[in-house]
């Protein structure tokens, strides 16, 4: 029996997304499936990536210019054309911090002509544009970062001058107005603790503005650089917990959030729809609920409080241990028929 091919939009490489690297690894690891990266093909210029049998469709909608989205158009039509089998994933309510309105054309094809609307949590079912699809809508978790990253031995403390008892208050990853990295700033006043700020900085005034919010705040590391994959795992290892005050405006789901899980650390975070499904299954995170954003710094700083006085009492020991329970119940094998499943039904 021949393999089925499987296409990712944009690649399936790791230096793309692990989200899709881990998924494509699944897939092969069965023996049933090829999986092979749309962009990746595309520069062979030999066709390939219009002779697969699936295609996996990622952040899709999201075209910055008219010349983007006309090669995307261009993609979708001739998939569309050929009876290909269409999977897309829903990743964000809408994309974070708008997009041009020609974009919906592209979210009207994936959803008018899409075998399998891929959600990640149950809330992702209310959004209005679904609502005529829901018989495509299948939810399956977003799976596991175990060994995503090698072991690191970058000592952490001695490269930001951090002591060894003071608990750390981790943000890592892509630094972007949505995730209200100001508002974190805000709210982050503990004289005992120290907040570590890490990751690359879009657009660049925003990265103006947080570097002026956080000159002269005491116990405050803010480095704002890409941490390589190398590294990160030091990171997670010696932070107290994670956070990060999302906005509800367009975050459906966090990969932090189960990164952190991944490696039996919890995390501070607004109660967005993937919060509230791993929450309603183990109460592993601190999360929390704000009514708009001048409550959010408020609500945040009394979450992070709770969370440093379980660290300081060794009580933050028992959702760290829900959380990683939670991860391995919710692996990329755990559910690997429901995968399979989805690029083959």
């Amino acid at each position: 029996m021949d393999k089925v091919k499987v296409c990712f939009y944009p690649t399936c490489g790791n230096a793309t997304n692990h989200f899709l690297a881990n998924l494509a690894r699944l897939l092969r690891s069965s023996g049933d499936f090829e999986c092979s990266g749309f962009l990746d093909l595309a520069k062979q210029k030999k066709g390939e990536e219009f002779r697969q049998d699936v295609y996996h469709f990622n952040w899709f909608d999201q075209s910055l210019t008219f010349a983007s989205f006309l090669y995307r158009y261009y993609i979708l039509l001739r998939i569309i054309f050929a009876r290909k089998r269409i999977v897309w994933t829903i990743h964000n309510s809408v994309p974070h911090g708008g997009v041009p309105a020609y974009n919906r054309i592209l979210r009207y094809l994936l959803l008018r002509y899409s075998s399998v609307i891929h959600i990640m949590n149950e809330g992702s079912r209310e959004l209005p544009y679904l609502q005529p699809y829901l018989h495509k809508v299948v939810h399956i978790p977003h799976g596991d970062y175990f060994g995503s990253y090698p072991d690191s031995d970058v000592d952490v403390r001695k490269r930001y001058g951090i002591a060894a008892n003071v608990p750390i208050v981790l943000f890592l990853g892509a630094i972007r107005p949505y995730k209200h990295i100001e508002i974190l700033l805000e709210a982050f006043d503990f004289q005992d603790a120290a907040l570590l700020i890490c990751g690359s900085v879009r657009p660049p005034d925003y990265l103006y503005k947080l570097t002026g919010s956080a000159v002269g705040k005491r116990n405050v590391f803010f480095s704002p650089e890409f941490v390589p994959d190398s590294e990160l795992s030091a990171y997670l290892r010696t932070a107290s917990f994670l956070v990060a005050p999302y906005s509800y405006d367009s975050t459906l789901n966090s990969g932090t959030v189960l990164l952190a899980c991944s490696y039996g650390k919890t995390m501070v975070c607004p109660d967005i729809a993937g919060v509230r499904d791993i929450q309603s299954e183990s109460d592993c995170l601190y999360a929390y609920h704000y009514v708009d954003k001048a409550d959010h710094a408020g609500k945040l700083r009394e979450t992070m409080a709770r969370a440093l006085a379980d660290t300081a009492s060794g009580a933050i020991a028992e959702k760290e241990a829900r959380a990683l329970e939670y991860m391995r119940r919710n692996s990329w094998q755990a559910n690997s028929s429901k995968w399979r499943v989805l690029f083959t039904r």
